[in-house]
């Protein structure tokens, strides 16, 4: 069997973006019972980038919705 992609990119703005990603990571990780979670960062990138690695792609695709509704709702508050 071939396992699912269970991975989401993500692109930071800057430091402010890199710090509330940092937060929004550990409370996503928390309220969904600390699942296994690999975070690659990309140095080439010069931090900017990082790709987020779950063992499930059902869990990859909610943290993946829900940053892009936690960043897109900061943009607008």
């Amino acid at each position: 069997m071939v396992p699912t992609v269970a991975e989401t990119e993500v692109r930071l703005a800057g430091p402010e973006e890199a710090d509330r990603f940092s937060r929004f990571l550990h409370g996503f990780l928390s309220a969904n019972d600390f699942p296994f979670v690999i975070v690659h960062d990309a140095p080439e990138f010069l931090g900017q980038r990082r790709r987020v690695v779950f063992e499930d792609a059902h869990l990859s695709r909610k943290f993946a919705s829900e940053w892009l509704n936690q960043r897109g709702a900061v943009g607008t508050a």
